[in-house]
């Protein structure tokens, strides 16, 4: 990985905020022209109560499928109207890995991708995906993110959706242009005692809530330094980078949702303050073997780091952030307010506590079971029982998204959350640079925080009946997913055999196959993909494809890996009937075979490191259904073998 410098990740306040003064001292530094947030540009508008478009089936591609995204894979899966199209890892293996569980779960074989850093705009490019799933480092967040919602897509990220102030501003501004939303993927929004703490709130029980009490308080030092737990060590090398509250939104998103933020109430300050960095220092000392490459690391984030955070109404909410220190687990998750209180990690019976009036007047903590009960949020009535990672909030977060898609309702979580609830990482490294100094909290909604609007405090509702129909894709090109042809002077993008070789465009078009042009391959006229370095086949999972026409035969053109792929092809009429045939691609190196002609062959391939293999010739097949000539093409069911490559397809007369 590139090296990643400190402003880029973490450019905060100092970089373009308001430095403000604390216990009436003068202030430190002052930008007031930061203070306005970036002027929206024409025909730009805000996401607030904007619903998704209703979708039948929410298609879902997953980018980094390590340990969270891994996990996710199957919480999505099995959310009824969902159909996880496509996964990505920069880890090849790890994405095959992944759709090979979800064949063997009884789901569709999904698009895979994966081998380099850029591997994931062929993941952007299908058409296939309405949602896209982010569970990779989080350097790589941002850009991912934004990529996605310019490519079309929605998008949930895995904490933090960025780390600088820059990069949160681009997301807002990317989602209200391109109608696209952003969600911040907060699965604590979703716990059982987090969504009751909302309700109590929103029902008074504790009077006016004046301040709450978050964070991500977890011993990870021995996963930290765990060899093959956190890929290339990228958690760990975070702490050497900056002083910063990196990973605080597990506690502050639910408690904000319950204090009304961006729903009548808005941050307006951070003061943060930062122990030494002691915690990870010690255990390598401890129990890590000299030589180990994390000796070459300095620590600098401290053990622990805590923000307080003003805001409009007065109020103040106080995080903190302990990943390096040997300590139980505990998000806090409190709230407090003129006529009680609530503490989550309390060590009660339920493990939450609570003391209101005029309910309680001895000064003695309730335990917070029944009154849990009491108020049970209808998501967790409804999906009792349905299992799921961290205690079921993993599949609640999934099902409610899908829901929310299906329904065409409003998300309870938007892009204006997102980065208000992520805008204490950078502002906190500034603060910690002033000695604790307070920075001024970005107004991401640009004025429109102050009205009151639903979000977690959802009315209730059901998942659409049914589990959806697949729509047809509209074309071949529209069900591409696989990058099986490259130029030789930009070779990286390519994947047509899972170990990132590619056909040449260059070696292709010698031999009468130039992008864009058509061609005729028995009988049957064909336009060759215009993409190159993009996706340009469709491997073989079952996918349907709108193709129309009348003719004798219908045409497939393509190649194959392995050893003679073959897969059964239905053709549906336009009167419901169908038809069937068993097409082969033999390997894209073998001669003709199975009943495939070879269309063009073009002498060596693009590999990872450039044009070579000369010694081979690599070839582009076509094969043919025979069709009833009286009745006209509707459909085009393609075989369910991956090692199967479409490249074009048409009806010959």
């Amino acid at each position: 990985m590139a090296e990643i410098s400190r402003r880029s990740l973490f450019g905060g306040a100092l970089a373009g905020g308001v430095v403000l003064g604390m216990g009436g001292a003068a202030p430190v530094a002052m930008a007031a022209a930061a203070a306005a947030p970036p002027p929206r540009q024409t025909g730009q508008t805000s996401m607030i109560d904007v619903p998704f478009a209703a979708h039948s089936v929410v298609r879902v591609g997953l980018i980094g499928l390590g340990n969270r995204g891994g996990g996710m894979s199957g919480e999505w899966a099995r959310v009824p109207g969902c159909v996880v199209t496509a996964v990505c890892d920069i880890r090849r293996d790890r994405a095959q890995n992944v759709a090979d569980q979800l064949v063997a779960a009884g789901r569709p074989r999904p698009a895979v991708h994966g081998g380099t850093d850029v591997s994931y705009q062929a993941l952007l490019d299908q058409a296939d995906i309405d949602l896209v799933y982010i569970a990779t480092p989080w350097e790589f967040h941002y850009v991912q993110a934004r990529d996605a919602m310019l490519a079309g897509k929605h998008v949930a990220v895995e904490l933090p959706i960025a780390t600088s102030l820059t990069e949160l501003w681009s997301l807002v501004d990317t989602s209200e242009r391109t109608r696209k939303h952003l969600m911040l993927a907060e699965n604590c929004c979703y716990g059982a005692d987090e969504l009751a703490m909302l309700k109590m709130s929103r029902a008074g029980v504790f009077g006016e809530v004046t301040n709450g009490h978050g964070g991500y308080l977890h011993d990870l030092r021995a996963l930290l330094f765990n060899d093959g737990y956190y890929t290339d060590d990228w958690r760990r090398l975070w702490h050497t980078r900056s002083k910063a509250s990196f990973y605080h939104m597990h506690g502050l998103a639910p408690v904000s949702a319950a204090m009304n933020i961006n729903r009548g109430d808005r941050y307006t300050t951070v003061s943060a303050t930062s122990t030494a960095a002691r915690g990870l220092a010690d255990y390598r000392q401890r129990f890590v073997p000299q030589g180990h490459r994390s000796w070459n690391e300095t620590y600098i984030n401290g053990d622990l780091v805590t923000c307080h955070i003003g805001t409009a109404n007065g109020h103040n909410i106080r995080t903190e952030h302990d990943v390096s220190t040997p300590r139980p687990y505990s998000r806090i998750n409190s709230v407090a307010g003129t006529r009680g209180l609530f503490e989550g990690y309390s060590g009660s019976a339920s493990g939450s506590r609570v003391y209101f009036e005029p309910a309680h007047t001895d000064h003695g903590w309730r335990d917070f079971g029944t009154y849990g009960e009491q108020y049970k949020h209808w998501l967790v009535a409804k999906l009792a029982g349905s299992g799921g990672g961290h205690g079921g909030m993993d599949f609640i977060m999934a099902w409610r998204t899908v829901q929310l898609m299906r329904s065409g309702l409003v998300p309870d979580i938007d892009v204006y959350d997102s980065a208000a609830w992520c805008a204490p990482i950078p502002l906190s490294v500034d603060s910690i640079a002033l000695s604790g100094a307070a920075v001024e909290v970005p107004d991401f909604t640009r004025g429109d925080w102050g009205t009151a609007r639903p979000g977690l405090d959802s009315a209730v509702s059901d998942m659409p009946t049914g589990g959806g129909t697949l729509t047809p894709l509209a074309s071949l090109a529209a069900a591409f997913d696989n990058v099986g042809i490259t130029s030789e002077t930009n070779v990286k993008p390519g994947d047509f055999d899972g170990t990132g070789n590619s056909f040449s465009a260059e070696k292709l078009a010698a031999a009468g196959l130039t992008a864009g042009a058509t061609f005729t391959a028995l009988g049957a006229s064909i336009k060759w993909p215009t993409g190159i370095g993009k996706i340009n086949n469709v491997m073989g999972r079952g996918q349907v494809i709108k193709q129309t026409g009348k003719g004798s035969k219908l045409v497939v053109v393509g190649s194959g890996i392995g050893t003679a792929p073959s897969g059964a092809v239905v053709v549906k009429y336009t009167d419901g009937t169908t038809v069937s045939g068993t097409i082969t691609f033999p390997n894209w190196t073998a001669p003709a075979a199975g009943g495939a002609t070879v269309v063009a062959a073009s002498v060596g391939r693009n590999r990872q490191n450039g044009y070579g293999d000369t010694g081979y010739s690599y070839k582009i097949f076509a094969h043919s259904v025979t069709l009833d000539p009286a009745k006209t093409v509707d459909t085009v069911t393609l075989p369910v073998n991956s090692n199967l490559h479409f490249f074009g397809m048409g009806v010959a007369p």
